[in-house]
C-alpha cells in the first residue's frame, strides 16, 4: 500500500476525531475553571491524537512507515499514561468532595456501586470478537511464525484488557 493512502487514511481519521480533541482543548484553555483530572483527561486525548497526526505527516515526508508507527505509538503510550493519571486523580476529587459533603451532611454514606453484569458482559463479548479477529488476521498475514504468534497473542491480551477496562468503566456509570 502507497504511503500516501496511508497518509489520507490517518488524516481523515485524525479530522474526524475532532469530537473529541476539539473540547479537550477548550477544557485545556479553560484553564483552573476545570477540574486537575478533567484537564489531565483533556491533555491525554490532545496527546494521543497529536500522535496520529504527527504520523501521518511523517508519512508524507519519509519513505519509511516504522518512524509514523513509533511516533503513533508513542503518542498512544502517552496518552494512556496520562488518563490513568487522570482516573487516578478524579478518584482523589471525589474522596476530597465525598469529605467536604460529610462535614455539612452527616447522613449515611451512599451504598457503592456494583457494576452491571449485563453491561460488563456485552464489553467483554465485543472485545473478545475483536480480538479473535485480530489475532486470526495476524496470524494469517504470512512471515515466520514465532513473530505472527507473540504478535497475535499480544494484541489479542491488549485488546481484550482496554475492552475490559472501559467495560468495567461503563458498568460502574450504568447500573442497572
Amino acid at each position: 500500500m502507497s504511503h500516501i493512502v496511508l497518509a489520507i487514511g490517518t488524516a481523515a481519521i485524525t479530522a474526524s476525531g475532532c469530537v473529541w480533541y476539539l473540547p479537550a482543548i477548550a477544557d485545556l484553555q479553560a484553564g483552573e475553571d476545570r477540574p486537575r483530572s478533567a484537564r489531565t483527561a483533556a491533555a491525554a486525548c490532545v496527546t494521543w491524537w497529536a500522535g496520529l497526526a504527527l504520523a501521518g505527516g511523517l508519512l508524507l515526508a519519509v519513505p519509511d512507515w516504522e518512524p509514523a508507527a513509533q511516533i503513533a505509538l508513542a503518542g498512544l503510550v502517552a496518552g494512556v499514561l496520562l488518563r490513568v493519571r487522570a482516573h487516578l486523580q478524579s478518584r482523589l476529587e471525589q474522596r476530597e468532595e465525598a469529605v467536604r459533603w460529610a462535614l455539612i451532611d452527616p447522613s449515611p454514606a451512599p451504598l457503592p456501586v456494583h457494576p452491571s453484569p449485563r453491561a460488563l458482559l456485552g464489553w467483554l463479548l465485543v472485545g473478545l470478537a475483536i480480538a479473535s479477529l485480530g489475532a486470526v488476521s495476524i496470524l494469517l498475514s504470512g512471515g515466520p511464525l514465532a513473530p505472527r504468534l507473540a504478535a497475535a497473542a499480544g494484541s489479542a491480551v491488549a485488546v481484550s484488557t482496554a475492552f475490559l477496562l472501559i467495560g468495567l468503566g461503563n458498568a460502574r456509570r450504568h447500573r442497572a
